[in-house]
């Protein structure tokens, strides 16, 4: 996050790993609920890390929910792999996210779309792909000249913009863009922008208006409310032994493994790779 501080510090301990899982919950519960899923915070974390939930929701909305367990892991092994933002990665969360929801997931729109409300039209179909690739090469190449942490935050949040505009899939865009928002974020050092569903109005305006100045003044809200949440996260009293796997033993223990070892490496890695940079 920010303060120069490096990914591979973040899971030392239980209270460090209990903060991703809460980021997990966040991200499924607030990202889907922006698009209008209905099932509440607390249903979203019963979801994703008991597997079930206590009331009878629709098939749709709990696969909105608990497709949201494997971009995790995978925004980890994409980090330990130094993954870049590019048009395969994009499709890989898209696959992941619109999993069970829809025939065509992973796969670009072949046929044209329109965004309710939207005083643009997304981009063509045939122009998708030079368009993705265009967005991706823009954003590096910010990103490589960014002198601070909120160029390089300026830069996320311009392309974030931009991919909505592209609109290259035929659903499933505000949440997968959402998605390599936090990605690139995760892969700066700063702290996972997370849209709460309360200020969609706000987030939807700034989208339709390309306000990237009042973007940047929301983001940074968010930013400070999201080092405040981690720091309290961290300054928990460390659990006892017994007691150490509190919210990950409510995981399926293959989902666990691949959680917390995927995570340690990648963001280890990640904090090897920025200390040889110095």
């Amino acid at each position: 996050m920010d303060g120069g501080e490096n990914l591979g510090n973040f899971l030392k301990n239980n209270n460090e790993r209990d903060y991703w899982l809460d980021v997990c919950v966040r991200m499924a519960h607030h990202s889907t609920a922006i698009e209008g899923n209905t099932l509440s915070q607390d249903e979203t974390a019963s979801i994703l890390l008991d597997g079930y939930i206590a009331k009878a929701t629709s098939e749709r909305e709990f696969y909105e929910v608990k497709n949201y367990r494997q971009i995790l892991p995978k925004m980890f092994s994409s980090l330990q792999e130094k993954a870049k933002i590019d048009e395969k990665l994009i499709k890989d969360f898209h696959r992941l996210i619109m999993n069970n929801l829809i025939d065509n997931n992973g796969k670009f729109k072949t046929i044209e779309n329109l965004v309710v409300g939207a005083n643009f039209e997304p981009t063509k179909p045939y122009l998708v792909p030079v368009s993705i690739k265009d967005m991706c090469d823009n954003l590096y190449f910010r990103l490589d000249n960014a002198k601070n942490n909120d160029d390089k935050l300026k830069a996320i949040l311009q392309s974030h913009i931009k991919f909505e505009k592209i609109h290259p899939f035929s659903d499933g865009n505000g949440r997968t863009g959402r998605i390599i928002m936090i990605y690139g974020c995760l892969e700066n050092n700063l702290a996972p922008i997370i849209i709460p569903k309360e200020q969609k109005n706000r987030y939807i305006a700034i989208l339709r208006n390309n306000d990237i100045d009042g973007f940047m003044a929301f983001a940074k809200e968010i930013e400070k409310d999201e080092i405040s949440r981690r720091n309290k996260f961290l300054s928990q009293r460390p659990n006892e032994q017994d007691n150490s796997k509190s919210v990950l033993s409510r995981l399926s223990n293959a989902y666990a493994k691949k959680l917390e070892s995927g995570a340690i490496k990648a963001l280890n890695d990640t904090a090897n790779s920025k200390e040889k940079e110095r």
